[in-house]
């Protein structure tokens, strides 16, 4: 029985410990936006800056459509290297000096088939995303042999149940302050 009330107070710590952290951003989170560019970039390996004979940067693999990137005439293929003073490295970089200036004029430094060039770029906006609350309860084998495959069956069901009852919960909070 001390095994059971374990297993209980195990799962029960770590679900409030996650709610703790959780709720308050669920039901305090801001809807703020972020910068928004449109393009799906890669990385560049050692081998890619030789040959492009840049020292950094992310390449562009997609533009979509639409986008202020698309508008302003950014291609597949071009490395983005530079926003205003922000030097680009890789993905986190590019995707910083972006979100940070929704609807702002930025002046971006570009290399296209070796050539440098600059360009003037207006950022969109999109809303920030989402957090999204799912919570597994794992199966662990080796407390399936402590108490028995169907008493802690039991148990992980009932926990279950309260999750899911707490995620109900809420959804209608959240309903209630919109």
């Amino acid at each position: 029985m001390k095994n059971v009330q374990y297993v209980r107070r195990f799962f029960m710590k770590r679900t409030m410990i996650a709610m703790a952290f959780v709720l308050p951003l669920l039901l305090f989170g801001s809807t703020d936006t972020i910068g928004y560019l449109g393009v799906s970039t890669g990385r560049l390996s050692d081998a890619m800056k030789i040959a492009l004979e840049v020292d950094q940067g992310v390449i562009v693999e997609k533009v979509h459509e639409d986008s202020p990137a698309e508008k302003a005439g950014l291609e597949v293929g071009d490395i983005i290297t530079q926003i205003d003073k922000a030097q680009i490295i890789d993905h986190r970089d590019l995707k910083k000096a972006v979100a940070e200036r929704p609807n702002e004029k930025v002046t971006m430094t570009v290399f296209r088939k070796g050539k440098k060039m600059s360009k003037t770029i207006t950022l969109g906006e999109r809303e920030k995303s989402k957090l999204r609350l799912e919570v597994d309860i794992p199966e662990i084998p080796d407390l399936k042999v402590i108490l028995g495959t169907q008493e802690l069956q039991e148990h992980i069901d009932n926990l279950t149940q309260e999750l899911e009852q707490l995620k109900e919960e809420i959804d209608q909070i959240k309903k209630q302050l919109r």
